[in-house]
């Protein structure tokens, strides 16, 4: 059986039961997606008739929100729901067969905005312009450098996981519409995943077309800065600036304001620190620039609020690390040098300090609870 299918589902209070959770969407801190994407998957599960209504009854929604595709519904309660339609279906491969038919045309209104965009660098500016609109409390960010272009998405919720399904219908639907809108052969330099693929790395090659990397910082593509910067092959070879920007105040207009939760600055911290965790230094003074603090006032306000630059660090790399070792059997040298650690003593001392056990024992009990 592939790997995936024996990671932990992670279900909603009652679920296990065929029990509705009854958590509201004005639940403080709730991260939202918007039904759009639900409707990714009942497309995906065509063939599976009734027992999909049953399933989307377990997490809470109906097949009739699809005909509200701007519709708020929690984050993790869809996040879940993919995971276990995947397993429930022997579908492993279920994220990439969601992103595979999720193109341009079932973003509807969208479609005219991202050609109008002029190419598809101006198309990933747009996609930044409304991810909090279509989902809340997710990172999608770029990196230019020299000659390549990184687009990354991370859920920023941690305790949101497995989430290996809903990363690769993200990273296949982003794939595709970038396809449709430059040229058939267009395809990334690389692809990555934050967590394992062990056993399917043939099959997700073969989709991307490009090298893809399991248990990485984020889920990425690693694109060609050329590709990007050519201009579209199917707008008439011109960028509509006057059309672009009426479609965006339409649109920003039909989505509704943006949410903008108060986060403390700790959560603020945390987030950072896990984004640049093993690719930048993650000292107070870095972090705090990031905010536009002084080192001395990020410490005054994690104090203020309970915490240290300390704690909120140890915080971030002991959910990394534990991810890790239970995703897959990585080394301990690549656990360490993706926490930041110059070395593989220096973590172990660390994570036996958190855990009371070592990095080796905590992975060997988590493989077999999973198999279990």
């Amino acid at each position: 059986m592939n790997k995936g299918m024996n990671e932990r589902i992670a279900y909603p209070p009652g679920a296990e039961n065929g029990g509705l959770e009854t958590v509201g969407l004005h639940e403080r801190g709730c991260a939202t997606i918007r039904t759009l994407y639900l409707s990714a998957l009942v497309n995906a599960l065509s063939d599976q008739g009734r027992q999909v209504d049953a399933l989307l009854r377990e997490y809470g929604f109906y097949r009739t929100q699809t005909s509200t595709p701007y519709e708020r519904v929690p984050l993790h309660r869809y996040v879940s729901l993919l995971e276990h339609a995947a397993q429930k279906f022997g579908r492993p491969d279920l994220g990439l067969e969601m992103g595979a038919q999720f193109g341009l045309e079932e973003m509807g209104p969208f479609h005219a905005l991202f050609v109008a965009a002029g190419s598809l660098r101006a198309t990933l500016d747009t996609f930044g312009l409304f991810q909090d609109r279509w989902q809340t409390n997710t990172l999608l960010d770029v990196t230019i450098q020299a000659e390549t272009t990184t687009l990354s998405y991370r859920i920023q919720d941690r305790a949101i996981w497995p989430r290996s399904q809903d990363a690769e219908f993200t990273m296949a639907g982003m794939a595709l519409m970038l396809k449709q809108l430059a040229t058939p052969s267009w395809g990334p330099i690389e692809v990555h995943f934050e967590h394992s693929i062990v056993g399917r790395e043939k099959t997700l090659e073969r989709f991307f077309r490009a090298p893809v990397l399991g248990n990485q910082a984020a889920n990425q593509l690693v694109m060609r800065n050329s590709d990007l910067d050519r201009q579209l092959s199917n707008n008439k070879g011109f960028q509509d600036n006057k059309l672009k920007s009426v479609l965006e105040c339409h649109l920003l207009d039909l989505l509704g304001p943006e949410a903008l939760p108060v986060r403390r600055t700790c959560d603020q911290a945390a987030d950072i620190i896990s984004r640049r965790l093993g690719r930048a230094p993650v000292d107070c003074d870095s972090i705090a620039l990031v905010l536009n603090l002084s080192a001395r006032s990020l410490r005054r306000r994690l104090m203020e609020e309970g915490s240290s630059f300390r704690h909120v660090l140890q915080d971030v790399r002991q959910a990394r690390a534990q991810a890790l070792l239970q995703s897959a059997d990585l080394p301990l040298s690549a656990v360490a040098e993706q926490l930041g650690y110059s070395d593989t003593a220096t973590f172990s001392r660390a994570f036996k300090e958190w855990t009371r056990v070592s990095p080796r024992r905590y992975g060997k009990a988590s493989s077999l609870s999973w198999q279990s």
